[in-house]
C-alpha cells in the first residue's frame, strides 16, 4: 500500500482527527504496513469559510491553494477536504490540480444515489445551504432535500461552533432536535452536511445508521476504495 492520500485538514482540527479515524477503521488492513500512508495539512488558521461566503470574512481561497500545493509537493497523489463548505472553492482547487482529487459533495450525492432515497434532510453551514451545493445536485437525480428553516438554521450553526470549541455535549444538544424534526417531516435519511455534525450525532449515527448520511464516514469510504483501486491497478500493470 504505497499511495499516498492527501488531507487538506483543521476545518476544524476535531473533525479532520475523526477523518483519519474513520478512514483507518474502514480500511480492511491486517497490520501496520496495509494501512493507507496519509499527509496531513492541518491549518484551522485558514479564514473562516462560512464568514467569507456570507459576505464578513476574509478570501480563504489563498490560504487553501497554499495547503493544497504543499500536499501535492509532499507526495500526496490524490487530495481531499475533509470541509463541506470549502468545497466551494473545490471547482478551483481541482482544475488546477495534478493529482486525483474525491469530492466530499459528490461523495455524498452519489451514496445517497446508491441507497435509493427520495426525500432527504440536509443539515449543514449557513453557507453551504446559501450556495445549494447539495441542493443543485441532489435535484438533478430528482432527490427531494428538507431544509432548516431560520430559527433551525440558527441552532445548527451554533452547534456547529460549539463543537469547533470543545463543547460536544452542548453542540449535540443544539442539533439533535432538528436532526428528529427532518425525519418526522419525512427525511428517509439526513445528510451530515458539515463535518462537526458527526462528531456531536455521532451516537445517531451508531444507532440508526440508515437514516444517516455521515458526509466524513462517506468520504473516507471513497478514499480507501481509491487506495485499494490504485493499489491493484498497480499489481495488475
Amino acid at each position: 500500500m504505497n499511495k499516498k492520500l492527501g488531507i487538506l485538514g483543521g476545518m476544524g482540527p476535531l473533525a479532520t482527527v475523526e477523518f483519519m479515524m474513520k478512514i483507518i477503521t474502514q480500511t480492511p488492513a491486517h497490520n501496520d504496513q496495509e494501512h493507507i500512508p496519509m499527509v496531513v495539512s492541518s491549518v484551522p488558521q485558514i479564514p473562516d469559510r462560512t464568514a467569507f461566503i456570507m459576505g464578513h470574512g476574509t478570501d480563504p481561497y489563498p490560504e487553501l491553494k497554499h495547503s493544497f500545493d504543499q500536499l501535492e509537493q509532499s507526495g500526496a497523489e490524490c487530495i481531499v477536504i475533509p470541509c463541506n463548505t470549502a468545497h466551494y472553492w473545490y471547482p478551483q482547487l481541482s482544475a488546477t490540480s495534478h493529482v486525483h482529487t474525491i469530492s466530499i459533495i459528490d461523495s455524498v450525492v452519489q451514496e445517497t444515489q446508491l441507497r435509493k432515497h427520495k426525500t432527504v434532510g440536509l443539515l449543514a453551514t449557513t453557507a453551504t445551504m446559501k450556495t445549494k451545493m447539495y441542493q443543485q445536485k441532489l435535484n438533478q437525480y430528482n432527490i427531494d432535500v428538507i431544509e432548516t428553516d431560520d430559527l433551525q438554521q440558527q441552532a445548527v450553526m451554533a452547534g456547529i461552533y460549539e463543537v469547533k470549541a470543545g463543547n460536544v455535549e452542548k453542540g449535540k444538544a443544539m442539533m439533535l432536535p432538528v436532526f428528529e424534526d427532518m425525519l418526522a417531516q419525512g427525511a428517509e435519511a439526513v445528510i451530515f452536511g458539515c463535518t462537526e455534525i458527526p462528531v456531536a450525532l455521532a451516537e445517531q449515527n451508531m444507532n440508526s445508521p440508515k437514516q444517516c448520511l455521515d458526509s466524513l464516514e462517506i468520504l473516507a469510504k471513497y478514499c480507501v476504495e481509491w487506495s485499494y483501486e490504485a493499489e491493484h491497478t498497480a499489481l495488475a500493470s
